[in-house]
């Protein structure tokens, strides 16, 4: 190959490199506009606050998707006799629930009680920019680091997955209106489900040597100094704070296996918090773990597990027996 042919060669594979960048930075900025133009049309403590007229609850239930799945308000009525009002969902991690806390007592008062359905990986969890949008923050949007990495896509590529299906979600919404329920629905919602029909093929019950496991992440983590600043401020106004243990499909128990480390970093707040309770229903002999019946989802190799309906049922039960002697 002569001089001219490996200038041409150099040449072009620069340019193809330069191409490269100015596209990757070009797309990814527009992504990058398009999600913060999304996330800053919210109205939710408008709808918040009108939502909340006339109502008054005495439990405040926190949680992500196992929560969701597992702890329904329905059933603190049933056997307690109280209005429950639950903020759980895939997402809503410790920096949501802080701050949905000093909204939801701005409008609806500090309540008595507040359930927290604690997961394993709850320093691991990253709160959805989607849920985060609902507060108008003060804090700073990071600037836009075009030199971050060589290719931003790959780089954001979690990131920018996380936005794709919140704009699928956001487009495939009803408009709402101002004369009825729809205004509502995505709170209404929340407090009216009671889980789903137990779905076997989701299970993974058969034991493998060789399956991943699952260190437990110390705190501060990911969203550590969240949790460590709604404790206080619930401290601070008096409310009895549980934490539950939510139970786990038994493949996803030992997959999960360092618990008591977990268990002993919930204990240490109880030096601190004297009117935190921590009660754990996350192992065999407190709740049949290996019912099968009682699980949407789990197992070996697999970090997360969900109650199915009637495994939330049961766990309800349970808790709210537990928990009863807070509400005399």
């Amino acid at each position: 190959m002569n001089g001219k042919k490996i200038l041409t060669y150099v040449a072009g594979v620069l340019l193809f490199l330069v191409c490269l960048f100015l596209t990757d930075r070009g797309l990814y900025y527009l992504i990058n506009r398009m999600e913060t133009d999304m996330y800053s049309k919210n109205d939710f403590e408008l709808r918040f606050e009108e939502y909340m007229q006339g109502k008054s609850f005495n439990t405040l239930i926190f949680g992500t998707s196992r929560t969701y799945e597992g702890i329904h308000p329905i059933y603190f009525e049933k056997y307690l006799g109280v209005k429950a009002f639950k903020e759980a969902f895939q997402g809503k991690g410790p920096k949501y629930n802080y701050y949905f806390y000093k909204l939801y007592k701005k409008y609806a008062g500090v309540p008595k009680v507040v359930v927290y359905g604690v997961d394993y990986f709850i320093y691991n969890v990253t709160s959805d920019p989607k849920w985060m949008s609902r507060f108008k923050l003060e804090e700073e949007t990071p600037a836009f680091d075009w030199f971050a990495a060589p290719l931003l896509l790959v780089h954001n590529k979690k990131k920018i997955d996380n936005f794709h299906n919140n704009l699928l979600m956001e487009l495939g919404k009803k408009p709402a209106t101002e004369v009825n329920k729809d205004r509502f629905k995505d709170i209404i919602d929340v407090q009216v489900y009671t889980g789903i029909m137990q779905q076997g093929d989701l299970l993974k019950a058969e034991y493998t040597r060789r399956h991943h496991r699952q260190v437990f992440m110390t705190p501060p983590g990911v969203e550590g100094e969240y949790f460590d600043k709604l404790l206080k401020e619930l401290d601070r106004d008096g409310v009895t704070v549980i934490l539950t243990g939510i139970p786990s499909f038994y493949g996803t128990y030992k997959t999960n296996f360092q618990h008591n480390a977990f268990l002993l970093q919930l204990k240490s707040f109880l030096r601190i918090y004297k009117r935190l309770y921590i009660l754990n229903f996350n192992r065999p002999g407190k709740f049949p773990l290996e019912d099968k019946a009682y699980f949407n989802d789990g197992g070996y190799g697999q970090t997360n597990s969900h109650l199915s309906q009637l495994g939330s049922q049961k766990f309800c039960e349970m808790l709210l027996k537990s928990i009863a002697d807070h509400y005399k």
